[in-house]
């Protein structure tokens, strides 16, 4: 049965019509005279009336909805307007996250397992453009399944105060000059490769609407086709404030490599000290005296002496739209690969002082190199999902260790004498600095440190994604 004949009679059941079985009308029996010449109540109490359908079950249900979406995907990413917005997204699972979303958003039985409208459209700068052309498309597939006015409306008027959630104010834009955009135009019109000026066209139109990380992942598209060189001129038209681009020759990883672990890093575990020294150190890391629900660092420098460590050579994967490990502890001039294990594509870039870079988008199995040659932390993030974040500890201290999410840590060997401390959570602002004396035996240093961490990391051209 098409999905207008389900919404119709769905409809007309709602109405009370639709059946055409014949009832037959019971009379009521006379109650038995009571003796005193009354006539009998025969009156019989009216049934209430059912309570109103969902919206859900005014749309034919599940089956409905899934043959609505199927439709509006299919016609959304083949939209010029608005397609190119799909390129990185499994179509598959874009519509089965709608079919739960709607279907629960209509008063549907789904459970809707994706993250919420602003946390998914965080960082994309979606514009008015983009998000009539959303509706204007889904208005279309109702129209096609001959969806009844009455339930296109409620639909349409369930999701239409979503936008705040999905469209970025109008301010937070930032438009390139148009005498800059002027060059990408002439260069694309000389192209050969038209795929490649039809995305440079579209890098033109966002970043005249102030879409300008948008605007350079258009344009790291065309190069793709291109090659870097053909459109080094006009690279620092859409690249201009972001972070040193790292141009060196991708790496292939094997398929099978492992899964990396939640954290990495420990001057113990990393390199075990050839004989166990006379002190040792636990205690708690706290936030604003409170358990921290992220990972930390806890690094230790003694007054005299100390052990320089050695560089390491370690990975950070993109796998599940996350960062592994999420915090990573090593030493100075250690070198980090940042394979992509994922069937998309990915971004790593940082925008921390001690290590700023981009190394731009790549695909599955392929990786880049980065050589970490000064202290400090750096936070990574990837310009096409804001929701993933890592934290790459770069340690000059002869005793550190990463700290999970219940706050404790301990250090097992560590000679006598007075340390310099410094303790850093993901949900803390800077550093906290302070100083503890090891004596022989155990020693305890409970450190409580001030809130301030960011929960989604800014693009890189530091535009806030929230």
């Amino acid at each position: 049965m098409r999905i207008g004949a389900i919404v119709a009679c769905l409809v007309l059941a709602a109405c009370g019509g639709g059946s055409s079985k014949k009832t037959t009308a019971v009379k009521p029996v006379p109650a038995a005279d009571d003796g005193k010449g009354e006539a009998p109540d025969t009156a019989v109490a009216k049934p209430a009336p059912p309570p109103p359908r969902s919206l859900y079950d005014r749309l034919g249900g599940e089956p409905a909805i899934g043959a609505v979406v199927d439709d509006f995907v299919n016609r959304t990413t083949t939209d010029p307007r608005i397609k190119e917005r799909f390129f990185n997204t499994d179509p598959n699972n874009l519509k089965r996250l709608l079919v739960e979303f709607v279907c629960r958003e209509t008063g549907g039985p789904c459970k809707y397992s994706g993250r919420d409208m602003a946390t998914s459209h965080a960082g994309m700068d979606l514009v008015d453009d983009e998000f009539n052309a959303l509706v204007e498309n889904l208005a279309a597939t109702l129209d096609k399944f001959k969806v009844p006015e009455k339930e296109k409306s409620d639909l349409l008027g369930a999701l239409g105060p979503l936008k705040p959630d999905i469209v970025v104010a109008p301010e937070k834009l930032k438009p390139i000059p148009d005498a800059r955009l002027a060059q990408v135009t002439k260069l694309a019109a000389g192209l050969k490769d038209k795929a490649a000026a039809e995305l440079l066209n579209l890098a033109v139109v966002a970043g005249k609407r102030g879409q300008r990380s948008y605007a350079e992942q258009l344009f790291s598209r065309a190069e793709m086709y291109t090659g870097s060189r053909a459109l080094a001129p006009v690279a620092s038209v859409f690249r201009a404030g972001a972070p040193p681009r790292v141009a060196t020759a991708l790496k292939q990883m094997p398929a099978d490599t492992g899964a990396q672990p939640r954290f990495v890093g420990g001057s113990e575990s990393d390199e075990p000290d050839r004989r166990i020294a006379a002190g040792s150190l636990h205690g708690t890391i706290k936030i604003d005296g409170k358990t921290p629900s992220g990972l930390g660092v806890v690094m230790l420098w003694p007054e005299k002496g100390g052990r320089k460590r050695v560089a390491k050579q370690r990975i950070i994967e993109q796998r599940g739209k996350l960062f592994a490990p999420h915090v990573m502890a090593v030493p100075v001039g250690s070198t980090v690969s940042f394979p992509n294990f994922d069937p998309i594509f990915h971004n790593v870039f940082s925008l921390s002082k001690i290590k700023p870079f981009d190394l731009g988008m790549y695909k599955n199995g392929e990786t880049r190199e980065v050589k970490l040659d000064k202290p400090g932390i750096v936070r990574l993030g990837c310009n096409l999902h804001a929701n993933m974040s890592a934290y790459l500890i770069v340690v000059d201290a002869p005793h550190y260790v990463v700290v999970d999410s219940d706050g404790a840590f301990s250090f097992k060997s560590l000679a006598p004498g007075k340390y310099k401390v410094q303790a850093w959570n993901e949900q803390s602002g800077e550093p906290l600095t302070s100083s503890v004396t090891i004596k022989a035996g155990a020693n305890e240093d409970n450190l409580d440190l001030k809130g301030g961490g960011q929960a989604v990391s800014p693009d890189k051209f530091g535009t806030a994604r929230q």
